[in-house]
């Protein structure tokens, strides 16, 4: 069953609100439903974990339900009881149930306190979560508790419960409560119901015998999407709801890729949503969320790689306003790395930590950096080629840029070739042997005609005789290394985007069986394991956060490759 509660948050397209499960704090692991409100980033320990939440049965008693998710609503079940759950209006979020309860205990911060506003409505507030929320009883009964300690509010809850049935809300906001009431529970059933079917709807088709995968893939979509405010200048679409809740600098670029077929505008956003943060330098922030822009980092620069296969899907997605807004943004990402990556014109830029490269933890990385890798100059040359065939105007800027590419090319043979493939160096001593056995030396395969011949051959011939393409996919350290880790993060296991654009590469040297296979193979581990963060390469099993977006547009992408050959 891939649509589980137990790793799948329920959320709606545009909400901070969500339910989900979680560890509780001082629990020996025990897990238990937590209303949340993902806002803030990833750096808070919370991860916006607002409230625990208890089912009752009829005498009160705490009970274990079974629940059922579904994109429009989450139904517990249990001793003869139900509640559902569905989200409406804005950050509303809707309850009903019969001969049962449901408490929500509020497990905040220091100055979390209840009260009465002038309506006489009770209004609880999570200080440091920086939002409050008021329930509300329609139907059946409404129990708050807290009690005032000095400065504070400790023990607060809120019930609602019915001898028969019961029906309430909770409105969540950041200052004053909404003029508008909500609406009833019905109507926000039937508007989150109609809301996906339409947005499911436009997805490209999938693969016959996967429709629950290909349904996954289309409601994390949906559901991890946030709606614009503070440092996000636009809608966006986090990783996850449950443990990665930013918007970081490659994700959003296979984010894109994912929904252009939905919503253009939403793809584009993707792309702006960084961008619009973009400092002078051309530097792009390692991530954004409603209240931080991180500068720590960086990530690789695949925004021209996106761009130039989203116009090769869906032409005509780059209109004159997005190509203005473009052209500016990936060429002054194009000259940072260009600029402040390397020491002169006659050496490679380089990734200064191993989460500047995407790679996180790989064996590239494994004795500090800086390091140059063959992805870096790949992109760069391919950002180029975007700016000089689709984004420029001007035929001395388009020159410029194809230049820029020719040098980086002529970089890239001659400092990381070694006649066998495409090695990662350390800068500042070139000439020590890296580790050579993850998927990044295959990221030139990209450059399509521009990589000879030859060495196309001797890096596929690699890639199949290295043990990288396991049951499952590309593992990004090839299993048959003493460096392969089972759950090693970027160490082992099969990741959607080095999939995507291996895939990508494969396809542009020519090599379409292998690519079909590549893209069988992550299809057929996302259908047994789910959208998960990364997927063990020998097992398939599904690791880390398990309902990402990056792993679902990727799978959205390949499914629909397949289906058009099989039509």
């Amino acid at each position: 069953m891939l649509f589980d509660i137990a790793h799948i948050p329920f959320s709606r397209r545009g909400r901070f609100l969500t339910l989900s499960m979680m560890a509780v704090p001082g629990g020996n692991g025990e897990q238990a439903l937590y209303l949340r409100f993902v806002a803030g980033g990833d750096e808070r320990p919370s991860l916006g974990r607002l409230c625990r939440m208890d089912f009752l049965d009829a005498s009160g008693n705490v009970t274990k339900p079974a629940f059922e998710l579904a994109p429009e609503r989450l139904v517990a079940r249990g001793n003869g009881s139900e509640v559902e759950f569905v989200i409406g209006h804005g950050e509303q979020l809707h309850i009903r149930g019969a001969g049962c309860g449901v408490r929500f205990h509020l497990e905040g911060s220091r100055y979390d306190y209840v009260y009465r506003t002038p309506k006489g409505e009770p209004c609880l507030v999570a200080a440091v979560e920086n939002v409050k929320f008021i329930p509300r009883a329609d139907l059946g009964a409404l129990d708050v508790t807290g009690s005032w300690q000095r400065d504070h509010s400790e023990r607060v809850s809120f019930t609602f419960s019915g001898e028969t049935a019961f029906e309430g809300s909770v409105d969540f906001f950041r200052t004053v409560p909404p003029e508008e009431r909500p609406g009833t529970f019905d109507e926000a059933s039937a508007g989150a119901q109609t809301d996906f079917a339409a947005w499911h709807r436009r997805m490209p088709a999938g693969i016959l015998g996967q429709e629950e995968a290909h349904r996954l893939a289309s409601y994390l979509l949906w559901a991890n999407t946030v709606p614009a405010g503070g440092a996000l200048t636009r809608p966006a679409i986090y990783m996850s709801k449950n443990h990665m809740i930013n918007v970081w600098s490659w994700d959003n670029a296979f984010s894109a890729l994912g929904v252009v077929g939905v919503d253009p505008a939403l793809a584009f956003d993707q792309f702006a949503v960084i961008f619009d943060h973009q400092d002078a330098s051309g530097l792009l922030p390692d991530y954004v969320n409603d209240r931080d822009v991180l500068f720590a980092f960086t990530k690789p620069p695949v925004h021209g790689w996106a761009v130039a296969l989203i116009e090769a899907m869906q032409p005509g997605f780059l209109t004159a306003e997005r190509k203005a807004y473009l052209k500016n943004a990936i060429g002054r990402q194009v000259d940072y790395w260009l600029r402040y990556a390397r020491s002169s014109d006659d050496v490679l830029p380089c990734y200064f930590h191993g989460n500047d490269s995407g790679w996180d933890n790989s064996t590239f990385f494994a004795e500090g950096g800086p390091v140059m890798t063959p992805d870096l100059p790949v992109f760069l040359i391919l950002a180029c080629d975007v700016l000089a065939t689709l984004l420029e105007d001007d035929q001395q800027r388009q020159q410029e840029w194809r230049a820029k590419a020719e040098r980086l090319q002529a970089l890239l043979f001659r400092d990381l070739w070694t006649g066998e493939t495409f090695r990662a160096r350390l800068t500042d001593d070139p000439g020590r042997e890296l580790p050579d056995q993850n998927l990044i030396q295959f990221m030139p395969l990209l450059l399509g005609e521009r990589l000879p011949r030859d060495m196309a051959q001797k890096l596929v011939a690699r890639l199949v005789d290295g043990g990288f393409i396991t049951e499952w996919g590309p593992a990004t350290e090839s299993p048959m290394s003493p460096l392969y880790e089972d759950d090693g993060y970027w160490r082992g296991p099969i990741w959607a985007p080095t999939t995507m654009l291996l895939w990508d590469g494969l396809q542009k040297q020519g090599e379409l069986e292998l690519s079909r296979s590549i893209s069988e193979k992550f299809c057929s581990v996302a259908l047994r394991s789910g959208m998960a963060e990364n997927f063990a390469a020998v097992s398939g099993m599904g690791l880390r956060d398990r309902a990402f977006a990056w792993t679902s547009a990727v799978y959205i992408l390949l499914a629909a490759s397949l289906s058009k050959m099989k039509s």
